[in-house]
């Protein structure tokens, strides 16, 4: 990932419609599988520059872990948590002890064997314990915006399904999301500015960051009735048998 997009996630992800969305998302999906009662322990790997930590101490205790020293800086000057620098597996060369949910917010798609990386994760976890998974959706989406946050791929429900074919979990749920908007996305990112330059992130004028939000956030309360059949990302629940 380009290191500059380390600031500049730090700077707007308290603000940016997507990232305040997918975190109110998130946290409704995190709470049907893992209650919120004191206690319960969320372990994010690739947890970035902190944003999601700082949202969700006030529901777990949370600890963060991500490989990249410039995220880890940012994450440890704006979070008052245990915050990790290095491989999980070398951190955690045995289990995560107390760990009742690991989150992978967008990560999956920056590792060559994601399989493996999730199936060293398992390994890890207790029985019981939950993997909340989210990608970037449609290999169609695929612009410069992936280079730049130094992706492998996007996924397809079908092949996130399929990494976690063989592994000692039960799926619980899965998902698009993002859907909503989707069409402007797309659309956004078959336009020549929108398949061309730089990443996507940027923060919108007030009033339009404001619109889409609210949008963003009209998801929340569908998916209590049923899943999305498309959308911009993709989420899996899995639990470790």
């Amino acid at each position: 990932m380009d290191i500059g997009q380390f600031t500049l996630h730090a700077a707007m992800e308290e603000r940016h419609w997507w990232f305040v969305g997918r975190r109110e998302i998130l946290l409704e999906i995190l709470r049907r599988y893992v209650p919120s009662l004191e206690g319960n322990h969320l372990l994010e790997i690739g947890c970035g520059t902190g944003g999601n930590l700082r949202f969700f101490q006030d529901y777990y205790q949370v600890t963060g872990v991500d490989i990249a020293p410039d995220a880890v800086r940012h994450a440890r000057e704006r979070v008052d948590c245990p915050i990790l620098e290095g491989e999980f597996r070398e951190l955690f060369p045995e289990e995560f002890r107390g760990v009742d949910l690991v989150l992978l917010a967008d990560v999956l798609e920056h590792v060559k064997d994601d399989r493996g990386f999730l199936e060293d994760i398992l390994a890890r976890l207790r029985p019981g314990g939950v993997v909340v998974v989210t990608v970037p959706a449609h290999a169609f989406l695929w612009s410069n915006h992936d280079l730049i946050l130094g992706h492998h791929r996007r996924y397809s429900r079908k092949q996130l399904m399929s990494v976690r074919q063989g592994l000692p979990v039960r799926m619980e749920y899965c998902t698009y999301f993002n859907t909503l908007l989707f069409p402007l996305i797309a659309l956004y990112r078959w336009l020549p500015q929108g398949s061309g330059g730089g990443s996507d992130l940027t923060l919108p004028a007030a009033p339009l960051n404001s619109l889409l939000l609210t949008l963003f956030r009209l998801e929340k309360q569908l998916l209590k009735i049923c899943p999305f059949p498309w959308g911009v990302s993709l989420m899996m629940v899995l639990k470790k048998r």
